[in-house]
């Protein structure tokens, strides 16, 4: 069974340079980073999504946060469901900034 999770994160972007999170999480580009956790069905996706009207600051300090889960599924398919989840919340809400999710997530 598909798990698909999409709420503001607690993370920041600028958190993503801490130590701690650097181990884990990769960056994309600019706005997105990706976190797969070794030997579990998670991937996850923090894209800076600023949203239309509210604080200029809240693109950085609340990312959207959005995780897909299935042990069914291989990476290449979680991840590909991933970037096309993760676009279609960007288009749908409207962000800000512009964020570019790129298909091709993990490397």
């Amino acid at each position: 069974m598909i798990e698909a999770q999409a709420k503001w994160s607690a993370l920041t972007v600028d958190s993503m340079r801490e130590p701690k999170y650097a181990k884990s999480w990769r960056q994309v580009n600019d706005q997105v980073f990706v976190e797969q956790e070794p030997g579990q069905p998670i991937v996850t996706l923090l894209v800076a999504c600023g949203i239309p009207g509210a604080a200029s600051e809240q693109e950085a300090e609340l990312p959207l946060q959005m995780t897909i889960m299935d042990p069914g599924l291989g990476v290449e398919q979680r991840q590909s469901l991933l970037s096309t989840f993760a676009r279609t919340l960007v288009d749908e809400l409207a962000c800000t900034g512009d964020p570019v999710v790129p298909a091709q997530l993990l490397r």
